[in-house]
């Protein structure tokens, strides 16, 4: 999220941001402010305008198939309750067990096995 945008009298601008990632409201508050401001002695380039609108598809098609992945990954850890499985631990071992609980720590899928260890669902090399 951008936090803020300061100017000067000339035409460059500076944008203050809380964290680095854009988002697709933050492009489009960014091309209205362009399109809003620019000179209209010389108007931007359709071809231009219609290559930013193609990346601000590009950008929620690709947002759109994050959340999928998330979606499936956190299917797929719920219907591992009360199945085997083989992982590798935290520490490198080999863990074998049932899957007593899951849980998301950001977004990420971790499983509880036989109420001990805890893995991570990228770390589950069998499941029985």
């Amino acid at each position: 999220m951008i936090a803020g945008i300061s100017g000067s009298s000339g035409s460059e601008a500076t944008i203050v941001s809380d964290n680095s990632r854009l988002d697709e409201s933050d492009f489009l508050m960014l091309l209205i402010t362009e399109l809003a401001n620019q000179d209209p002695l010389d108007p931007l380039d359709d071809r231009e305008f219609i290559q930013q609108m193609a990346t601000l598809n590009t950008l929620s098609e690709t947002m759109d198939m994050n959340e999928n992945i998330q979606v499936q990954n956190m299917i797929q850890a719920a219907s591992l309750v009360g199945h085997e499985v083989e992982a590798i631990g935290p520490n490198g071992e080999h863990v074998e067990g049932t899957v007593t609980e899951v849980w998301f720590i950001d977004n990420e899928p971790w499983l509880t096995i036989d109420e001990e260890a805890v893995v991570s669902l990228e770390y589950v090399i069998r499941i029985a």
